[in-house]
């Protein structure tokens, strides 16, 4: 009997924790919270004109972004498909990992250029808060430390 109890409570003890390992494991981790995307109008005061130009602005981004982003997973799937792939040659390594860079450079011009854009559609007061806003987005907030190499 003392046996069958032993078995039981190490039984019940694995389930748990099983059941927890599991919650663990396909709990999605939390991302990095992003401002709405309107944020930047808010933050702007955009009258009712400069926010239906906003909004074409924005979703055409975003629709763009999307592509550059599949076109992206795509390649990067197609490379880690290869690391089984005994035919996957360094040459296959480098050319995909070119279009990769081509492609993040890309991202990159889509985002100065969005910005750009958003920048048209301001008036001289908020193209200074824009500018505030995103010197302060690109250094990550006020209380950013220094790199390891300016210590």
């Amino acid at each position: 009997m003392k046996n069958n109890t032993a078995i039981t409570i190490l039984l019940i003890f694995l389930v748990v924790m099983n059941g927890i390992l599991l919650f663990l494991v396909l709990k999605k981790p939390e991302r990095q919270k992003r401002p709405p995307r309107s944020f930047i109008s808010h933050q702007l005061g955009f009258d009712e004109i400069q926010q239906q130009k906003f909004n074409k602005i924005d979703s055409e981004h975003q629709s763009r972004m999307r592509g550059m982003d599949g076109r992206s997973k795509d390649l990067k799937k197609y490379l880690f498909l290869g690391l089984g792939d005994s035919t996957f040659t360094d040459k296959k390594l480098d050319s995909v990992s070119i279009l990769i860079g081509a492609l993040s450079k890309e991202k990159e011009i889509e985002i100065f250029n969005y910005f750009k854009e958003i920048k048209k559609v301001c008036n001289e007061g908020q193209q200074s808060k824009l500018e505030a806003i995103l010197s302060k987005a690109l250094q990550h907030g006020p209380n950013r430390p220094p790199p390891p190499h300016d210590r």
